[in-house]
Order: C-alpha cells, then sequence, then structure tokens
C-alpha cells in the first residue's frame, strides 16, 4: 500500500523558534531526566514538535493517538538555535498528516551531545 503525501509543506524553521518533546514520567526520578532515554532517535531522528504549529499541551495531548494517557507525561522545551549548534544535529521540519508541527532532530545521540541536550532544555510541563 502507497504511504499517503503529507498535505503540509516542509518549512525552514529559524533559529528563535523552539521544540517541544514528550517526556513519560518514568524518565524523570530525582529532579533529573534519564537524558539517554530522552534524546535519542526513533527512525530518522528524535521526535519533536514546531513552537509555530503546537503548544506544549497540544505536544502533550497528542499521545492520544496511541490511546495513551497524557497525564503520564510532560513536556520539554528547547530553542532550535541551541539544537542546532550541537555537534551534528540537524533540525528538520517532517509534517505529517495528523501533526503539522512534527519535527525531526537528525544526528547521532553520543552520550556527549545527550549532555548538551540536557544543558538546553526547559520544562514547560513537568511530568
Amino acid at each position: 500500500m502507497a504511504e499517503l503525501e503529507c498535505i503540509f509543506p516542509k518549512e525552514e524553521i529559524p533559529n528563535e523558534h523552539s521544540l517541544f518533546q514528550r517526556v513519560h514520567r518514568n524518565l524523570f526520578r530525582n529532579e533529573k531526566l534519564a537524558i539517554s532515554l530522552v534524546f535519542k532517535n526513533h527512525g530518522d531522528g528524535m521526535s519533536t514538535d514546531w513552537s509555530k504549529y503546537s503548544t506544549p499541551m497540544d505536544t502533550k495531548e497528542r499521545v492520544r493517538i496511541d490511546q495513551k494517557d497524557p497525564d503520564l507525561y510532560g513536556v520539554i522545551k528547547m530553542n532550535v538555535g541551541e539544537v542546532r549548534a550541537i555537534e551534528g544535529q540537524i533540525v528538520e521540519h517532517t509534517p505529517l498528516n495528523e501533526n503539522r508541527s512534527h519535527t525531526d532532530v537528525k544526528g547521532d545521540k553520543t552520550p556527549k551531545q545527550t549532555v548538551y541536550f540536557n544543558r538546553i532544555f526547559q520544562w514547560s510541563i513537568k511530568p
């Protein structure tokens, strides 16, 4: 079966914008993130949502698509320019028909790079 073409165009994301990412509460213990599990690729990249088309609450609520409970998740925020400043990371808008904000952060997520991600994120919604 052929994959449907996305109805939304890919766009260039400005450095001053933000990316939102869901974090399951089990990955947040004693005020620390399990960074090797949070900042990792799933398929082509690390899945995030672009702030132009999403809010932190939209990102959190989107787990309902997979019949998951949004109350089990928090949302972190990262500045696009700071993400791009991490060696080897490419921010690419990869919209989906069900999520125009979808954005992949491509590139290897080595232990050194996950430390940098850990330095730049901020909580938008704590789990």
